[in-house]
């Protein structure tokens, strides 16, 4: 057991020689090779104790307590207007309320006209002379880069962003976008004017009654009495819409007005039932209530009653 030891303790020895040479100390004469033993190892159980009673040391953490506003960024598309805002930012909030010159208008080169939307202030913060309006994106159409608003808007009040504008001289379409910003460059919502320039399409036909074709294969009638004879009347309109009408005849016996629709500009066939008791001469006509409040005929014919 001996010689399996010695090794160890000498390397031990030599170890803690090494490590703690510096903090060794003996007084008066020389010390044995017992003494040298019994020395390093108290100093050895002493730093063993003391390491074993120190608390550990507090886990570093490294922090970066700065930070930087993102840029702001916006859809792809033009979006009008609301979701646009800051979304963080219930400061600085703008509302969607009315227009003028709705989207697609059309105008013809180098006309002036001028668009606004009415905003509201959408948010918890005062809107102050320090806002802007500012050109963004698209077609500029010479309206302005910047401008401030002229008086404060409290939150919940509207204010009235006018612009005016020209339209280009080469015909095409043309969408210019506006952006409101806080007085600290925060973005609020995006507005647009979207325009046609170029030829106007003809306006809609006005809805009317064109005509009125009278129809009856014979007008000289030969029949047993009494009997009925059927009138056809073909009605042309110029548009869509609505036909009232009644028929008149010479037996002084109006017919009830009825009506008639058109899905679009045409023509429609409607008849007329008299009932003739007598040999004579006999007529009919129609008038046309809306939209034309005008009568249309007559149509004459001659019925000859036979036994």
């Amino acid at each position: 057991m001996k010689s399996q030891r010695f090794p160890f303790y000498f390397l031990l020895i030599i170890l803690l020689i090494i490590s703690l040479a510096c903090g060794v100390s003996f007084s008066g004469n020389d010390p044995s090779e017992e003494e040298i033993k019994f020395e390093l190892t108290r100093q050895a159980l002493q730093k063993t104790q003391t390491a074993a009673a120190a608390p550990p040391a507090n886990d570093v953490v490294i922090s970066d307590d700065s930070s930087s506003d993102d840029q702001d960024s916006d859809e792809a598309d033009i979006s009008e207007s609301d979701d646009d805002d800051d979304s963080d930012d219930t400061c600085n909030q703008s509302k969607f309320v009315s227009e003028t010159i709705p989207d697609g208008s059309v105008y013809q080169p180098g006309d002036s006209f001028t668009k606004s939307w009415v905003i509201r202030n959408d948010g918890s913060c005062e809107w102050t002379t320090g806002y802007r309006f500012v050109f963004e994106e698209g077609d500029q159409m010479d309206g302005p880069t910047s401008m401030t608003l002229d008086h404060t808007v409290s939150p919940g009040g509207t204010y009235n962003f006018e612009i005016d504008l020209t339209a280009p001289t080469a015909n095409g379409d043309y969408t210019g976008v506006w952006r409101i910003k806080s007085d600290d460059g925060k973005n609020l919502g995006k507005y647009w004017v979207m325009i046609t320039v170029g030829p106007s399409a003809p306006p809609p036909a006005a809805f009317a009654v064109t005509s009125v074709t009278f129809y009856m294969p014979h007008t000289s009638i030969d029949m047993g009495c009494p009997g009925d004879v059927v009138i056809s009347a073909d009605i042309k309109t110029s548009a869509a819409g609505v036909v009232s009408y009644k028929f008149e005849d010479s037996k002084a016996c109006p017919s009830v007005t009825k009506s008639i629709n058109f899905t679009s500009a045409g023509s429609k066939i409607i008849q007329h039932t008299m009932n003739i008791t007598a040999t004579g001469d006999h007529w009919a006509k129609i008038y046309i209530d809306l939209p034309n409040h005008q009568y249309f005929g007559p149509i004459n014919f001659h019925v000859n009653c036979t036994p």
